[in-house]
């Protein structure tokens, strides 16, 4: 560690601010005296700082750069000289607190989420993105997407915009500000001054696909009032220009095509205290109860929040009006008035079946409550089908055998997993269809340009992490090796630029933790896979054999006193998973007795939400044509088997296209604007933002950025600081002109160099920064215009 200089700027890890500013007063051979700086949390102070010994910090030069406004002048961090996670933080803080929520780390774009309104989104921004030009350039959601529409008006090149972030991050607010901006922005003329005025109808179906989407996928959390609890990649596409050029206009959307993935259908039947499920079931039961809503609702009339089961008692004041934005949704993407009442029906069902108990009679069950007003004759009402049928399924199977058929009967707890799959199936069903019908409405050609949207789940780690917290994390490893490839390739065309040599070894890697996860024979999931078609399997085996074949895997670990469960040490950091109930969420089995009984309905609608489902539950069979004839071949589902085809056609997709980046970070757990009573103050919690920047890849792609080249200044920069020490003239004994410095140093100029860089920079390690900067010297080619 280089000597540190009295009055010398640092930075000091501080477990309560991750980083404290700090000013250096003495320094001794064992202690460092400093002087840290007031902020909205503490007041200034001294301290004595041990500098050996376990109890000493970590240091960090602290960026003259960014003292007092410095951080309003960069938009780009990368642009700072020296770029770490204490400088990326302290630019952040200060912007946000100035109500900039908006900064570029290289081609990403860093969202803050300000928990209130501010004028950034208005018609004039869009008009002024919308032109192009320099505005295009500043850290904006627009600017984000003006680049991605600029790519399809001058190059006719497909294009995807990535968002990412945990829940309450702001990734749906993100993803409604880009497609209006699309949609918008491709408008002539004076229209894009009216938010809707002059849209074509497929503009209007596709921001109107926005309020049905969040209504059915979207629910209240702990983390989000308005949490998106399934992922969406959205295709927006465009006409072709007549030519390509900078005077043609921006291209028209002419038509969308939505893929979501894994919703979680099991907040249909269950949810942790002070969440809510899906919005839509609250928005029905509030309408039915107004004396304003048309709509006939059969099935909520006469019903509230305390009537069922399946819901927490938690209500919002708003819930009548979001109705109606949902029906004008509906309406918006094309569903009939016979249609939505069938869909009002069918959710409506799914509440009465929660209602519907069991009795156990030694191994079978029955229905504790029956007649014309029982929660079971409702839902079989609304459903259209028997009422003498339906319990029958719930409380009985009937196998198939080669001797015929064996009618077993089932426990009460059998019989109500029975009825809570019933009603998983039933939501996703109805989900699938508006999905469905939304593409259908809105239209999709095949062979056009189009521009993607993906707003999908961000790392998640809680108390008890079960199959769907995994199977999000293995999303986000994919996309974080994407993300590493993208800026490693960036990297490499600005080092080639540069005439820069570099060890691609530096570059960080996530492979080996997907092949832990998905490696073909031995991964996790394809493990887990394997197992739910295993004559006896269950969870615990799983997890088990999981243990046996990965203990000295560098990613894999488990708790000897915790049996049960494992840890994957994710590229953002360790999660322990619990094995229970992976197996049967995995299979997400309905029974054929329900299946058929489904089938039977007088409803064409509800035949047709289980011949739609296109699944086959548990194992079934299917026939394949080879030159030797027909072969019968056993065909399973699971979830995470479906899942992942669905994440290799995603990433297919996303890497035939132009990709854009933007990251959105919560800026505090409580999702709170200010932190004080009086508005003055904006909560930026520190620890937590410095924990969405690691696990997100924002400091491993900084990471990656410095690798060949640590410490970077702009040349006239550079020049001004080692002017002193560098001659007025290059090797070739010419004098440089002004603004041009070729031939930075002489070789034999190395050690002055080095020792002005170690008084420039404290870096996390500084033996790699001496490195970058011998890397430098030593190129062919160092030089600036």
């Amino acid at each position: 560690m280089a000597t540190l200089a009295h009055d010398e700027l640092i930075w000091v890890a501080c477990p309560a601010r991750v980083w404290r500013a700090a000013r250096v007063l003495s320094t001794g051979d064992d202690v460092l005296s400093v002087e840290y700086e007031a902020d909205d949390e503490v007041e200034e102070e001294g301290a004595e700082i041990p500098l050996h010994g376990k109890s000493a910090p970590k240091l960090l030069r602290r960026n003259a750069v960014l003292v007092g406004e410095g951080a309003m002048r960069y938009d780009n961090l990368t642009e700072v000289p020296e770029l770490h996670e204490a400088a990326v933080l302290h630019a952040l803080d200060a912007r946000f607190r100035r109500a900039q929520i908006y900064t570029f780390t290289g081609p990403v774009l860093l969202a803050v989420n300000p928990f209130r309104s501010l004028p950034l989104y208005g018609p004039e921004q869009l008009r002024s993105f919308g032109r192009g030009g320099a505005t295009s350039a500043a850290p904006h959601v627009y600017g984000i997407a003006a680049r991605a529409l600029e790519g399809i008006r001058a190059r006719y090149e497909s294009q995807t915009v990535l968002i990412s972030g945990e829940s309450g991050a702001g990734k749906t607010e993100t993803t409604k500000f880009v497609m209006q901006f699309l949609a918008l922005a491709s408008k002539p003329g004076e229209d894009r001054s009216k938010r809707h005025g002059g849209l074509s109808p497929v503009e209007r179906q596709v921001l109107g696909s926005n309020p049905l989407l969040e209504a059915f996928g979207n629910a209240q959390t702990l983390r989000n009032d308005n949490s998106s609890r399934f992922g969406k990649y959205i295709e927006l596409q465009f006409a072709k220009p007549a030519a390509l050029g900078d005077d043609v206009p921006n291209p028209r959307m002419t038509g969308a095509r939505i893929h979501t993935y894994l919703l979680e259908k099991v907040r249909v039947i269950r949810q942790q205290e002070g969440e809510r499920s899906f919005h839509i079931f609250y928005q029905a039961i509030a309408a039915a109860q107004s004396q304003d809503s048309e709509m006939e609702l059969e099935g909520f009339r006469g019903f509230g929040l305390d009537s069922f089961k399946y819901l927490n008692k938690q209500e919002s004041p708003n819930e009548v009006e979001d109705f109606e934005a949902t029906l004008a949704a509906m309406d918006a993407v094309g569903l009939s008035k016979t249609e939505v009442t069938q869909i009002f029906r069918t959710l409506a069902a799914i509440l009465h079946l929660g209602n519907v108990t069991f009795e156990s009679a030694g191994e079978s069950s029955h229905v504790v409550e029956k007649g014309p007003s029982s929660p079971l004759a409702l839902a079989a009402q609304l459903l259209g089908v028997d009422a003498q049928r339906l319990p029958t399924a719930l409380t009985r199977r009937v196998r198939q055998t080669p001797e015929g058929s064996i009618t077993s009967t089932l426990t009460a707890p059998k019989a109500a997993n029975g009825r809570d799959a019933l009603a998983r199936h039933l939501y996703h069903a109805v989900f699938n269809y508006i999905v469905q019908r939304s593409n259908t409405t809105i239209g999709f050609q095949p062979n056009l340009s189009f521009c993607g949207v993906l707003d999908i789940f961000g790392f998640e780690f809680f108390q008890w992490n079960s199959l769907e917290q995994l199977c999000i994390n293995y999303t986000n490893e994919l996309l974080q090796q994407y993300f590493n490839e993208f800026i490693f390739q960036n990297e490499t065309s600005l080092y080639e630029a540069e005439g820069i040599r570099w060890d691609a070894e530096d570059f960080p890697d996530n492979t080996t933790i997907l092949e832990l996860l998905h490696g073909k024979m031995e991964g996790v999931l394809p493990m887990l896979e394997e197992e739910c078609f295993h004559v006896g399997g269950s969870s615990e085996a799983w997890c088990n054999k999981l243990v046996r074949l990965h203990e000295r895997n560098k990613h894999f670990a488990y708790d000897k006193l915790k049996k049960g469960t494992f840890i994957i040490r994710h590229f953002a950091g360790p999660v322990t998973y619990h094995c229970t109930e992976f197996l049967e969420k995995n299979k997400d089995e309905l029974s054929p007795d329900l299946v058929q009984c489904l089938k039977g309905s007088e409803e064409p609608f509800v035949r047709g939400l289980f011949e739609h489902l296109d699944r086959v539950f548990g194992v079934g069979q299917s026939t394949s044509d080879t030159g030797r004839g027909r072969v019968l071949k056993a065909q399973r589902y699971s979830v995470s088997g479906e899942f992942r085809q669905q994440l290799k056609e995603l990433l297919q997709q996303i890497q035939s296209t132009q990709p854009h980046f933007i990251r959105c970070i919560k800026p505090n757990p409580k999702n709170q604007a200010f932190r004080d009573r009086e508005a003055t103050k904006p909560f930026f919690d520190r620890p937590s933002v410095a924990e969405q920047l690691s696990y997100q890849g924002v400091l491993a792609a900084i990471k990656v950025a410095r690798a060949g080249f640590p410490v970077r200044f702009w040349h006239s920069e550079f020049l001004r600081g080692g002017s002193q020490r560098a001659p007025e003239t290059g090797r070739s004994g010419r004098r440089c002109p002004e603004g041009e410095f070729r031939c930075l140093a002489p070789l034999e100029l190395q050690k002055d160099l080095e020792a002005l860089v170690k008084a420039l920079t404290l870096q996390e390690d500084e033996a790699e920064a001496l490195r970058g900067v011998k890397r430098l010297l030593q190129s062919e080619r160092v030089q600036a215009a």
